[in-house]
């Protein structure tokens, strides 16, 4: 068997899903989007306080949200890290990363950097001690490549913690479903191995990696 028969048709299909992602994100209306992710029933599935005391940040710590959408998550994170800490807020939409700018200057946070990223790389400017992506992986195409990639701008010993899905995925979801079992693999690929899960989260499982 040829494995390059085998390997070229999965390329053109990552690359297919990566350019529909990038597509999506030019298509939609930031603001739109911005408040169906701050919508009410989201924000309380979330449990912004209680994910961030699981993650346990301290001041001074960087820290890159990864598929950052609005900012629910960047704004809370930038308040635990203090002014001496920073977070980068990644995102492929730059319609939503000029949201976050906002809001966060409303919020009056001074440690908050948006980054452009791409499809197959956060383009992050420099090592942080924790990646978090919550609800964004299933629309990366290729993910176990791109957490390769990520890991790089992971410092030693540190962490990424993945929120996304687990039972009931949104209409039109289903072509990226993954399981943790997927997402364990695709990490253990990457160098870097699960130190934590917790299941409080309604229809979201929540596993935090260590490089």
């Amino acid at each position: 068997m040829d494995i390059r028969r085998l390997i070229q048709p999965i390329a053109v299909l990552l690359a297919v899903l990566s350019l529909a992602a990038a597509t999506l994100a030019q298509q939609r209306d930031p603001e739109a989007y911005a408040k169906t992710l701050e919508g009410a029933e989201r924000v309380a599935r979330m449990q912004v306080p209680r994910v961030l005391e699981t993650l346990g940040l301290t001041a001074g710590a960087k820290v890159a949200d990864i598929g950052a959408g609005s900012g629910l998550f960047t704004r809370p994170i930038a308040s635990a890290v203090g002014a001496k800490g920073v977070v980068y807020a990644v995102d492929i939409d730059a319609g939503l990363l000029k949201i976050v700018e906002r809001t966060s200057t409303e919020a009056g946070l001074t440690n908050v950097r948006t980054v452009l990223g791409a499809t197959d790389d956060p383009k992050l400017p420099e090592p942080v001690d924790l990646v978090f992506i919550c609800d964004a992986l299933h629309h990366i195409g290729g993910q176990a490549a791109y957490l390769k990639t990520l890991v790089k701008y992971v410092k030693p010993g540190g962490r990424v913690a993945v929120i996304d899905f687990s039972e009931k995925w949104p209409q039109g979801h289903e072509s990226m479903r993954f399981s943790v079992t997927d997402l364990d693999g695709w990490m253990k690929g990457a160098g870097l191995m699960p130190v934590g899960s917790f299941s409080y989260l309604d229809n979201s499982f929540f596993v935090i990696y260590r490089r």
